[in-house]
């Protein structure tokens, strides 16, 4: 799994970050509702999960995102979300 650190520098964060109709689009799409629930349902206390992330410890984090990954229905959602933004 790619650093979290990468993602962010990624050339699609970049656009992605420029693009505020973008992110609001992917905000309050119901899929990234989902995708949420989701990774709450794995990591417990995700706000948490993320704060740990962002101070080095991203395990807990990691492994939600995993599951979510290894799920059919996370699967879709997340390539759903991805095609969005092209």
């Amino acid at each position: 799994m790619p650093n979290f650190d990468e993602l962010l520098k990624g050339k699609e964060a970049s656009r992605l970050m420029k693009d505020p109709a973008k992110l609001e689009q992917l905000r309050d799409a119901p899929e990234t509702r989902r995708v949420f629930d989701m990774l709450s349902q794995s990591a417990g206390d995700l706000e948490s999960a993320a704060q740990r992330a962002v101070k080095g410890d991203a395990a807990q984090l990691t492994e939600a995102i995993r599951q979510l990954m290894r799920d059919p229905e996370g699967a879709k959602l997340l390539q759903k979300m991805k095609d969005s933004l092209h």
